[in-house]
């Protein structure tokens, strides 16, 4: 019988220490039974993920899961202790009730930023509250307070803050930040407008289910965005706008309440991607989904959850046919960048066939059309 070596145990700590850091965390720590030589190699991923998730699991009894709350606290002090590498390059805490565990967390952070991290997670809202999203849950204050130091982190590229509280007059040192979501927390206009002010190479922003916007008016700003992901914001009843202008935005992304907006307007000269998702619980006006096409006048791929068609209820006298007929004109974008459009939820309705008709006869590039249709089971 031929022998077989085992090449990686030949290899270098250094290699394989970047070998387990290109992996997810779980699997990185998974890697300690391979063999002897790999019990400790784990410890020195540069990709740090502690997620509750992973320990706490909801069909047990409510004394196991605290039980297993405490065996993943334990794991990540211990982790912490036993860190071997010199650099962490992302860190993230996915933790429910942070309030209780402020010591585990105050660590968590100390420790990402002492050894340089650029990539902070930080996510403390209830994983079983990602699944929806209602009134009942807005205007609860954050669960946690971003700690002062970390201000003054500066090589942060890339910030997640899930019900986390900041400052944000005092992000005036990340200049490097490339990247920001927010979520689970009260985002005012005037906040999103400072941190787009003082963080100048940001290229993302990703808002999920903020509240207490009034009017989204970004369109006197020049912005330098490549990405912008709406998911599900509740803006105050007064809001009617919602404007972007950003001639470098590449990717745009809104699901959830369109808000009764008058104006949804997008500005951007190199648009490749945009998804609009309005979502079924809601009630909202559909007769801006036409302004929307008009305007998007470089997109390459168009997805449209058209429930709100379905279920909107039209002005009287109104005439589908000729809406999608009497009132088409050779928008850019039809004729030049719109190939792929991908429209959820479709019933085979009489408004929805006008509305492909419109694409497919006006989209002089268009090569696919994906039409999801609605589940009935």
């Amino acid at each position: 019988m031929a022998h077989r070596t085992n090449m990686f145990g030949s290899l270098p700590q250094s290699l394989l220490s970047t070998i387990v850091s290109l992996i997810p965390f779980k699997e990185a720590v998974r890697t300690s039974i391979l063999s002897t030589s790999w019990i400790d190699i784990f410890k020195s991923t540069s990709n740090v993920e502690f997620d509750e998730v992973s320990f706490v699991k909801d069909d047990q009894t409510y004394r196991i899961r605290q039980s297993q709350r405490k065996a993943f606290l334990e794991f990540i002090s211990l982790w912490i202790t036993n860190h071997t590498k010199t650099i962490v390059n992302k860190f993230s805490l996915r933790l429910s009730t942070p309030g209780k565990a402020k010591r585990v967390v105050r660590n968590c952070i100390v420790f990402a930023t002492k050894y340089g991290v650029k990539d902070l997670e930080l996510h403390f809202c209830d994983p079983k509250l990602d699944c929806y999203f209602t009134a009942n849950y807005i205007n609860h204050e954050a669960l946690f307070e971003f700690l002062a130091h970390v201000y003054g982190h500066t090589c942060l590229e890339s910030l997640k803050l899930f019900s986390c509280n900041f400052v944000e007059a005092k992000l005036i040192n990340f200049h490097a930040l490339k990247e920001i979501s927010l979520g689970w927390m009260e985002v005012k206009l005037t906040t999103i407008k400072t941190l787009l002010s003082n963080c100048e190479a940001l290229e993302s922003l990703s808002l999920k289910r903020c509240w207490n916007s009034d009017d989204f008016d970004l369109g006197e700003e020049n912005l330098r965005l490549r990405k912008l992901v709406v998911d599900r914001c509740m803006f105050r009843s007064n809001g009617r706008y919602f404007i972007v202008n950003a001639p470098n935005l590449r990717y745009f992304y809104y699901s959830g309440l369109n808000n009764n907006f008058l104006v949804m307007d997008v500005r951007s000269l190199v648009m490749e991607e945009e998804i609009l998702d309005f979502c079924i619980e809601f009630e909202g006006n559909a007769l801006f989904l036409y302004k929307l096409v008009e305007d998007v006048s470089g997109v390459s791929a168009l997805t449209v959850c058209n429930s709100f068609l379905q279920d909107y209820e039209l002005p009287e006298n109104f005439n589908s046919k000729r809406f999608w007929t009497d009132h088409t004109k050779a928008y850019k974008c039809m004729i030049y960048t719109l190939r792929e459009v991908e429209i959820r939820g479709f019933k085979g309705l009489v408004d929805e066939i006008y509305m492909l008709t419109y694409f497919i006869t006006s989209g002089k590039v268009l090569r696919k059309i994906d039409d999801y249709q609605h589940n009935r089971g």
